[in-house]
């Protein structure tokens, strides 16, 4: 705790959020039945609305709203529940302040938008409070917080999307660890970005320091797996 109120002021907007590829939203034209579906499956309380695409959102869903209405049949207008009110914010603003702007404003959920304007995610005030007290899980939390594959004690697997801070808690590194080199990247697929300055190709492997990486897959327009080599153990010399 200590530890996370020190880094506090120093945290960005962009280190925590939940970028738009994650965002579990709806869109406006979503049926009734459907909608109840995606609420029951994902176990938010509060969910984005859009119309056609994510930079066009129109409101936010309040699950709560729809308790008095799960009976009602297919045709039911749902959209009338919608609240209108959103909160944007820029990617670079530190969460101390946005801390006191949700106090502020009472709300719970911000819109972030990157500096075009478009939308490049959402922030909530437990993503915020987890960076002083550390998780806070809830029923409907994954059993595993960070996907990875241990193959053995000195190779992982990651998502590409993985934050490398989460990254290096699962590696018990240090989270500094990659700092020179990250750039403005928050993943680890934009690390490797960074270091290379393009997609590399399927099974390519660099060494950066003493870790290695191998790209395990990738698409056209992002890398999805990546395994980390860690440097071999120093051997315990004893005169």
């Amino acid at each position: 705790i200590l530890k996370g109120i020190v880094k506090f002021g120093d945290v960005s907007v962009k280190q925590i959020m939940c970028a738009r590829v994650d965002v579990v939203a709806l869109d406006f034209r979503t049926g009734f039945d459907e909608l109840l579906t995606i609420v029951r499956e994902s176990g938010y309380s509060r969910i984005p609305v859009y119309d056609e695409n994510f930079d066009n959102l129109t409101g936010i869903l309040y699950v709560k709203d729809l308790l008095g209405r799960v009976h009602e049949d297919a045709t039911f207008e749902w959209q009338q529940l919608i609240r209108p009110t959103l909160f944007y914010i820029p990617e670079a603003k530190k969460i101390k302040d946005l801390l006191k702007e949700f106090q502020a404003q009472r709300m719970h959920m911000a819109i972030v938008v990157d500096e075009f304007g478009g939308s490049s995610g959402i922030v909530t005030l437990e993503d915020v409070l987890e960076e002083i007290i550390g998780d806070i899980r809830d029923e409907f939390d994954e059993e595993t917080e960070v996907e990875f594959d241990k193959i053995d004690d000195r190779n992982y697997i990651f998502e590409g999307k993985t934050l490398l801070n989460d990254v290096c808690r699962v590696l018990k590194i240090d989270t500094t660890t990659f700092d020179n080199d990250r750039g403005d990247a928050d993943s680890l697929a934009g690390l490797i970005l960074e270091l290379t300055g393009f997609i590399p190709k399927a099974d390519t492997e660099l060494n950066h320091n003493e870790y290695s990486f191998r790209i395990v897959s990738v698409n056209k327009r992002r890398i999805e797996r990546i395994q980390i080599t860690l440097p071999e153990p120093i051997a315990d010399v004893r005169s």
